[in-house]
């Protein structure tokens, strides 16, 4: 008891470990995934990232020549930037995607929605 006691009054006179989120923000790594971005206008749609999905979060139009990214489903493992043939899949290093509603994260989606009915 009176050992916790002590570190209880030692902590309160040094420097505390963790970060004041939001006033200070986290340093990420340059590999850091945070959001998922397509350059739709260099998009060739080969379906290759919809393939390698295990999710099935990506939704590719051939005809449109249009991918759609459900960032609901999407697991931000990398495999969809890594087979794609000319590079328009990169990760951002922002790490802010968190909304207190779903209907707030679903207007950070761009492009239509890939499964209607599905995000409310």
């Amino acid at each position: 008891m009176f050992t916790m006691i002590k570190k209880v009054i030692q902590n309160i006179f040094f420097k505390s470990f963790t970060l004041k989120y939001p006033k200070e923000k986290a340093n990420v790594s340059i590999n850091f995934r945070g959001t998922i971005h397509v350059d739709q206008k260099k998009c060739i749609a080969c379906k290759l990232c919809e393939i390698n999905c295990p999710t099935g979060a990506i939704i590719v139009d051939p005809k449109k020549k249009y991918s759609v990214v459900d960032r609901d489903l999407c697991i931000l493992c990398g495999l969809c930037a890594e087979v794609c043939p000319v590079n328009v899949i990169w990760f951002s290093n922002n790490c802010e995607n968190a909304e207190k509603k779903r209907t707030e994260f679903a207007k950070q989606l761009p492009g239509p929605n890939p499964r209607p009915g599905k995000r409310s």
